[in-house]
């Protein structure tokens, strides 16, 4: 990073240097030209544009704006951790919920469901946690299927 940082310094120098230079034919040889505070001013600008550049950057980041019209109508409903590396995630995609085995090489898919509405109170205190929820869903969709 650091030459980066010397990189653009020198390239700031060498187009202060011939800015001046085109300056001062245009002028009398009588007046001195200084370059610091051209090479101040483009230092300015510089740091002023990356700037910009970071908090548009940021800006997308934290608000989301990429992720609003990508297109997919996809989004997390629930995971439960079932290791220390392992979890089993439920995805709504459309009109199914996925139940997903995720690990940290790979994805397995679980089973499938038609989208279901979550208890009200899934925050509440006296609820009941979600991988009960979890397991009493998938025994009533293998009763359903063995009908």
């Amino acid at each position: 990073m650091r030459a980066f940082y010397r990189a653009v310094f020198l390239f700031a120098v060498a187009l202060s240097t011939v800015h001046a230079e085109t300056q001062s034919a245009a002028r009398p040889a009588a007046s001195p030209v200084s370059t610091v505070g051209y090479l101040l001013q483009g230092i300015f600008a510089l740091l002023v544009v990356l700037g910009l550049m970071w908090g548009a950057w940021w800006l997308i980041r934290r608000t989301g704006f990429n992720r609003k019209f990508s297109g997919v109508k996809m989004k997390v409903v629930g995971g439960l951790s079932i290791g220390s590396r392992e979890r089993v995630m439920v995805v709504e995609i459309g009109d199914h919920w996925l139940i997903l085995g995720v690990t940290p090489n790979q994805i397995n898919t679980l089973a499938t469901m038609p989208k279901q509405e979550l208890p009200e109170d899934a925050a509440g205190t006296d609820s009941p946690p979600f991988a009960a929820w979890l397991k009493k869903t998938m025994e009533r969709q293998k009763n359903d299927d063995k009908t």
